[in-house]
């Protein structure tokens, strides 16, 4: 039961000390564009040498934003990919970070 409760706690952010908000706080145009490539789940370059870079999920130091996470996954679908193949690493990768989240969440509540 006491899991059941942390999970849907988690789905409102309030799951014990390592609680993290429910919705994405916004990031401005100015920090999106501050990030470096690796905070973003897909990065592409167009037919005409033009880097496009989609769904942004890491701070700028790094760190990965669970609820941005969460914000990418559900974007997914309104991206316009120049190779279609790339929806589909940025979803994997994605899901990465969200199974990496619970597993450590699991460890430190067994």
């Amino acid at each position: 039961m006491a899991r059941f409760l942390c999970v849907a706690a988690l789905v409102v952010g309030t799951c014990g000390a390592g609680a993290f908000p429910a919705l994405a706080e916004p990031w401005t145009r100015a920090y999106i564009n501050s990030l470096p490539d690796s905070a973003f789940a897909a990065v592409e370059t167009t037919p005409d040498g033009k880097t496009v870079r989609h769904l942004p999920h890491h701070t700028r130091s790094g760190r990965v934003d669970l609820p941005h996470v969460r914000n990418a996954l559900s974007r997914l679908p309104q991206v316009h990919w120049t190779n279609p193949d790339a929806a589909a690493e940025a979803r994997a990768h994605l899901n990465a970070h969200l199974e990496e989240s619970q597993s450590g969440h699991r460890a430190s509540n067994d």
